[in-house]
């Protein structure tokens, strides 16, 4: 679906309705059908997948920076040309489309006006305790001379603090830099992922009314949404999450 436009730049989201988008490592023979369900979202949407670039995340803060025509098409349709070792992606060419996938991690996707470059970024507990949003702030400043406060940024659906419940050994590795984003509830503890996200944003200059959040949790949206812990598959199924610079 088309979750955000305006002149510059386009969302857009899939649902579980138009199936799963994630290329398998280990599960090869399930990509045929991953590539048809893109093809089918792609051509509903008008997306040209030539122009499109998709990410393999490791959930760590590599963050690559797109700066030829000759990378677009990369992942979009052929897993084995995914942009590997990587969790976020930035560029400023012309009617390019940038892609990330999750089930569960947090799609953030980001807009330099004033320089004309989007981002996008693959955002779970790992990278976000490696602060892989501040990475990527840090990439746009480096590589396009961006003013972090004139950045716009939308945080997708993800896991939310109702259900992204921790032990005690993954909650305590917050507990240095994000004691206020640590809930703890009828003897357990649970984690606001957004709330950190924003945490390191505005740290570096975003201005929080230019952070909007989804207001879906995956783990939740039975319906919409792929959730690995919800469902606890053996093989991974994601939902897909586009930014567009026109």
């Amino acid at each position: 679906m088309l979750w955000f436009e305006n002149r510059n730049i386009s969302i857009f989201s899939s649902q579980k309705s138009d199936g799963d988008f994630l290329f398998k490592t280990d599960f090869p023979r399930l990509n045929q059908k991953v590539k048809q369900n893109r093809l089918k979202f792609f051509k509903k949407h008008k997306i040209d997948p030539r122009r499109l670039v998709n990410l393999a995340g490791i959930h760590g803060v590599n963050i690559d920076t797109i700066t030829c025509d000759s990378i677009l098409g990369n992942g979009s349709l052929n897993p084995d040309t995914r942009i590997k070792n990587t969790d976020g992606l930035i560029t400023n060419i012309k009617n390019s489309y940038l892609m990330v996938t999750g089930a569960d991690c947090f799609p953030v996707l980001f807009y330099d006006e004033k320089n004309k470059a989007i981002g996008a970024m693959h955002a779970g507990w790992k990278g976000l305790l490696k602060e892989i949003a501040a990475e990527m702030l840090k990439k746009f400043v480096t590589d396009f001379s961006t003013d972090p406060a004139n950045l716009s940024v939308w945080m997708g659906p993800g896991i939310k603090s109702c259900h992204f419940e921790v032990k005690n050994d993954v909650g305590a590795l917050f507990e240095k830099n994000y004691k206020n984003e640590i809930i703890e509830r009828d003897g357990r503890t649970f984690i606001d992922l957004p709330k950190i996200i924003k945490v390191q944003l505005t740290a570096l200059g975003v201005q929080p009314e230019k952070i909007v959040e989804h207001p879906d949790c995956t783990f939740c949206g039975k319906d919409k949404y792929f959730s690995y812990r919800r469902d606890k598959p053996k093989v991974i199924h994601s939902n897909a999450y586009i930014i567009h610079l026109k």
